[in-house]
């Protein structure tokens, strides 16, 4: 299952204990007077390709509570690391700009208020607590501290949250509704591929894990499954926010007879820093791979350029959202349009894809709940939903029931490009299930 992860400090390799963070969806939202005026390029707002201003989401508002629908977003936008979340909020605020193109739902446009977090437990808590009465629903928040906020959505179970979290208490609240269900494991199809073509790498990995509590349970959940396919780890330590050489872990990897590197747990720029530094070392493994954080458009750059990337392996349940399906994949087009509309020269990341296809499963049960919307008919339509895809941006999941994807995309870095790797022109592999992290295990 492809995952985003978390920030931490550094750790000696072997079992890690981590700092308690998580992931948060929520929302915001102010009614006001009808009127309007569109950002620009600095903004999440912005202009069609013909110069024509677009209204976004969160430049609309509304005379009357009820003559809109109001969704929040709180989401990590500022703190020690800015923008870290940032995707989150445009993706959400792309997709409900999009809805309110085509004259909303049911008559109704959309309104979106955002909130930051800035990195901080008790400001999400707070920010969740301000805004809990005022949104029909939260959708496509992004935070390490949702765990806070979630207290929050505990506490008030008619409010919908609809947003991706990391959080285990988070996602186990029947209000909480994700397009990309958390459940510790990883899907077997990327696993037992690279078993097939690699059996003596993978009995030999090596990799670093993002000293947080999201990071960590993730990895959790991919070592069991590693482990129930014969995989054996043979060097795993944690790093920290501030650390940026990676020189030493590298060195180590080597000497420990790493064959298999994973770079899941952590996000892209670190993982660009490890593979950089690989490659200054001449340490060549045969399997490099990644669930999902590598794939950013300013990866293969920040790693070395296509003599250091070349070969790296991507696995992820979503469609190649940065263009390379954008033919084939209608989904990946809209995706592409709204968010340059909204916010241009943005690049898309996975919190985006997070933010759209969290919004898009909310206005999906919307428009099942029909007309006069409550929460609770909208709560009852969300647990409906037993299939979602994003239109095939994303493998299809199971939102009602907390199922994650089981399909998969495999890719590769070719000449500096990520293309699609032993797989059909479109769509995702499937049938190979998916396996759950074994009680007790790691």
């Amino acid at each position: 299952m492809s995952r985003p992860v978390g920030i931490g400090r550094r750790a000696s390799a072997g079992r890690r204990a981590g700092v308690t963070l998580a992931i948060l969806a929520t929302v915001s939202l102010v009614a006001a007077a009808c009127s309007s005026s569109p950002r620009g390029s600095g903004g999440p707002g912005g202009s069609s390709g013909g110069g024509k201003a677009v209204v976004t989401a969160t430049d609309t508002s509304c005379p009357s509570a009820s003559s809109c629908f109001v969704v929040g977003n709180v989401s990590t936008l500022g703190g020690p690391i800015p923008g870290l979340f940032e995707g989150a909020l445009v993706g959400t605020n792309a997709y409900l700009t999009y809805v309110n193109s085509t004259g909303g739902v049911d008559g109704k446009k959309f309104r979106l208020l955002s909130e930051n977090d800035s990195f901080s437990c008790a400001q999400n808590r707070s920010d969740v607590a301000a805004l809990v009465h005022q949104v029909i629903a939260f959708a496509g928040s992004f935070s390490l501290f949702d765990n806070c906020g979630g207290q929050v959505l505990k506490a008030n179970p008619e409010v919908p949250d609809v947003s991706v979290t990391l959080s285990n208490s988070t996602n186990a609240l029947a209000n909480n509704f994700s397009a990309n269900p958390l459940v510790p494991g990883w899907q077997a199809g990327p696993l037992l591929w690279f078993q097939k073509h690699y059996p003596e790498a993978v009995k030999h990995v090596g990799t670093l894990v993002a000293d947080a509590a999201s990071s960590i349970s993730q990895w959790n959940g991919q070592e069991s499954a590693m482990k129930q396919e014969g995989y054996h780890i043979s060097y795993e330590t944690t790093f920290g926010p501030l650390d940026t050489n990676f020189t030493s872990e590298v060195i180590a990897m080597e000497q420990a007879g790493v064959q298999a590197v994973d770079l899941s747990d952590m996000n892209g720029a670190t993982a660009a820093r490890i593979v950089a530094a690989m490659f200054q070392q001449g340490f060549h493994p045969p399997l490099v791979f990644s669930a999902g954080p590598i794939y950013s458009e300013n990866f293969v750059a920040e790693a070395g350029g296509p003599p250091a990337a070349d070969g790296i392996y991507l696995e992820q349940p979503e469609a190649l959202y940065l263009g390379t399906d954008a033919k084939v994949v209608p989904a990946v087009a809209t995706f592409l349009h709204w968010v340059h509309t909204v916010s241009p020269g943005f690049s898309p990341d996975l919190y985006t894809v997070y933010g759209w296809a969290s919004a898009e499963l909310l206005v999906t049960a919307l428009a099942k709940a029909g007309p006069d919307v409550t929460q609770a008919s909208l709560m009852k339509a969300l647990r409906s939903i037993d299939s979602f895809d994003a239109g095939g941006l994303m493998a299809p999941s199971d939102p009602a029931q907390k199922q994650p994807p089981t399909c998969w995309l495999l890719a590769r870095i070719v000449n500096g490009q990520f293309v699609r790797y032993h797989m059909p022109t479109t769509g995702f592999r499937c049938g190979t299930g998916y396996l759950r992290q074994q009680p007790g295990g790691s």
